[in-house]
């Protein structure tokens, strides 16, 4: 856990720094070019700034062990900062477009395209090393969070390479295809905000986790004294995997011998899956049988 809550809290710490560089650097050219595409990534920016800070501290909660109100931990508060992330995003993509057909409308021009050029490739060098990083993180760790963070910066690659060249061909004269980019990009968020809004509703609603709970069969069923399981159940809450099931047993068995068996199946369980919590309910042979 604790290579978890370090892990996890330095990518978000690395995502509210990267935001504000971007804020700072598109803020500035957006003003010296009118630009509505550069507008939608000023936008993102702004969104990812505002959403990583609130995954920052909703990680710091999230990570706090279970106490006498809230047994199963916290580990949830990750899905609805992720649930939040998705609102947000839909709100800026809804905003975007908006100013995207006004400027339709209007026939507005860009100006000083080159500015947009440069830093859209300042944005991509910069946002490549994040998700990098992000990866890594995620990886170790698995954090919902992290992951919901890497999938928009992820977009965002495509989306300031989108820009870029968007920019250059402003530069040759074709002003209304800046507009048109700025839709697309309004498109991309609200597709990025219903992948992590869905993700966040499977984890809140509970959503079974058929390969591992097929990988727990395996296991138990693989260590001696177990005569098999069933009810299987699994469910991820933040970084805690918890993990439910009837172990069967010879109905022959002292009580002393049963636990035994189930303490080390546990603890194989714990090898496995070092996030686990596992509740195991003992059932003698003769019970399947019925």
């Amino acid at each position: 856990m604790g290579n978890y809550d370090h892990l996890s809290r330095q990518a978000t710490l690395a995502s509210i720094v990267v935001a504000l560089i971007l804020i700072i650097t598109k803020t500035w050219v957006y003003w010296a070019t009118g630009s509505v595409s550069l507008l939608g990534s000023l936008l993102d920016s702004l969104l990812d700034g505002v959403t990583s800070f609130m995954n920052f501290i909703a990680l710091r909660y999230a990570l706090q062990p279970a106490d006498d109100d809230h047994r199963y931990g916290h580990g949830k508060l990750e899905s609805i900062a992720a649930l939040a992330q998705s609102a947000f995003m839909i709100g800026s993509a809804v905003v975007l477009v908006l100013n995207s057909f006004d400027a339709m409308l209007d026939q507005r021009q860009v100006v000083n395209s080159q500015w947009g050029v440069l830093v859209s490739l300042f944005a991509i060098v910069l946002t490549l090393a994040l998700v990098r990083f992000q990866k890594y993180v995620v990886k170790k760790t698995q954090s919902l969070i992290v992951e919901a963070d890497s999938l928009h910066y992820q977009g965002d690659l495509l989306m300031n390479g989108a820009v870029m060249i968007t920019m250059v061909l402003v530069g040759f004269g074709i002003f209304w295809l800046d507009s048109v980019m700025a839709v697309g990009i309004g498109a991309f968020l609200c597709f990025n905000a219903w992948k992590v809004g869905a993700r966040a509703v499977e984890e809140l609603m509970d959503r079974q986790l058929p390969e591992v709970e097929q990988k727990i069969e395996e296991l138990v069923r693989g260590c001696q004294g177990s005569e098999g399981c069933h009810d299987v159940r699994c469910r991820m809450a933040g970084p805690n995997l918890f993990v439910q099931f009837h172990l069967e047993l010879d109905e022959n068995l002292a009580l002393w011998s049963a636990h035994e068996i189930g303490d080390r199946i546990e603890n194989h369980i714990t090898e496995v899956y070092s996030n686990a919590d596992v509740i195991i309910h003992l059932d003698p042979v003769r019970v399947e049988s019925l």
